[in-house]
C-alpha cells in the first residue's frame, strides 16, 4: 500500500509540475497548432449531461466535406433531440488522407529502443515483429519516442500507424474499434487506414489522421450514443458521426484518460524506468497544453 501511495504521489507531482509550466508552454502553442492537421473552424458543439440510454439511429442528411488533398469525409447530421452534441457539418480533430499517404510495412525500420507496448490483461494479440502487432481483441497502448520512427497496429478493420513522439490507445471489442491520440502532435503522427470488414470497399475505406486529444470510433454497425460515450471514466465532448454512421470523432480529455484508463494507470504505478517516466511526463504536458488551448468546459463522463 505504501508503494502504491508513493506512485500516486509521483503522478500528482508530475501533473502539478506540468500545470505549473502551462503558461511557459503557451509560447509554443502557436507552432503546435500549426502542426495539427485538418484544423477546421471551431465547432459550436457543446457537451451534454450524462445519460446511459442508447439512441436510435439518427435521421441523417449526408454532407460531403472536401479537404485540402481532395479526399472526402462523409458527415451525417443527426436530430439534436435524438443525440445532443451533434452540430453543424464541421469536422475538428480529423483529416481525410489519400490511401497512398498511409505508410507501408516497408516503412517499419530503424531503431526500436524508443518503442513501448503495453496491453490490458486478457488482450488477444500477436507480435509480428519489433514494429508490428496484430490486435484481435482487447486494448493496447503504443508509444514511439525518438530515435524510433514508427510502429503499427493491425486490427480487424485496418491499421493504425504511430509516428515518432506519438502515444496512442487502440482497442477492438465486440465489433467496435477505438483509437485515442494522446500525445501525437505535428505532421500526421497518428494515421488510421480502415480497409477491412465493413470498410472493405473503395466506397467505405477512409484513410485519416487524428489530432492529439481526439478519439476515432469505428464499428460494423450504426454507432449509438453508448458506443460513442461508453462508461469508461473518460470525459468527452463535441461528437461527429461520419461515414454513414459507422465512424465518429470526438474530443477527449487526456487528463481523464490518465486517471481512468487501466493500461495508463499500470504505467503510472510502475513508472520506475526511463521510458515510463518519459511517457507519463509527455502525457501530463500534453494534457496541460490541451486544457490551456481548448478549455475544459463541456466535457462530461458517462455514468
Amino acid at each position: 500500500m505504501k508503494q502504491k501511495n508513493k506512485s500516486h504521489d509521483r503522478f500528482d507531482a508530475i501533473v502539478i509540475g506540468a500545470i505549473s509550466l502551462t503558461f511557459i508552454m503557451a509560447a509554443v502553442l502557436t507552432p503546435l497548432a500549426q502542426g495539427q492537421q485538418g484544423s477546421y473552424p471551431s465547432s459550436s458543439d457543446t457537451g451534454t449531461s450524462s445519460s446511459s440510454s442508447s439512441m436510435m439511429p439518427p435521421i441523417v442528411n449526408p454532407t460531403n466535406v472536401q479537404t485540402d488533398n481532395e479526399s472526402v469525409l462523409h458527415v451525417f447530421q443527426g436530430n439534436p433531440n435524438d443525440f445532443p452534441g451533434l452540430g453543424p457539418p464541421v469536422i475538428n480533430g480529423i483529416t481525410a488522407l489519400s490511401d497512398s499517404s498511409f505508410p507501408r510495412d516497408s516503412a517499419l525500420s530503424g531503431p526500436v529502443t524508443g518503442i513501448s507496448v503495453r496491453y490490458k490483461p486478457g488482450t488477444q494479440y500477436k507480435v509480428i515483429n519489433d514494429y508490428l502487432v496484430d490486435l484481435t481483441q482487447g486494448e493496447i497502448f503504443v508509444s514511439v519516442k525518438s530515435p524510433s520512427k514508427m510502429a503499427m497496429v493491425k486490427t480487424p478493420f485496418g491499421e493504425v500507424a504511430v509516428g515518432a513522439n506519438g502515444d496512442v490507445l487502440v482497442s477492438f471489442n465486440n465489433g467496435t474499434m477505438r483509437v485515442m491520440n494522446l500525445d501525437g502532435t505535428g505532421h500526421q503522427v497518428i494515421k488510421v487506414q480502415l480497409n477491412q470488414g465493413p470498410f472493405g470497399t473503395p466506397q467505405t475505406d477512409p484513410t485519416v489522421t487524428i489530432n492529439a486529444g481526439y478519439e476515432l470510433v469505428a464499428a460494423d454497425r450504426t454507432l449509438t450514443r453508448t458506443d460513442m460515450r461508453p462508461r469508461d471514466g473518460i470525459a468527452r465532448r463535441k461528437f461527429k458521426l461520419l461515414e454513414n454512421g459507422h465512424m465518429a470523432i470526438s474530443e477527449i480529455s487526456v487528463e481523464s484518460v490518465m486517471k481512468a484508463n487501466d493500461v495508463i494507470a499500470d504505467i503510472r504505478q510502475n513508472a520506475t524506468g526511463v521510458k515510463e517516466r518519459r511517457i507519463m511526463g509527455d502525457l501530463s504536458k500534453m494534457a496541460a497544453v490541451l486544457n490551456y488551448r481548448n478549455g475544459t468546459q463541456g466535457f462530461s463522463v458517462e455514468e
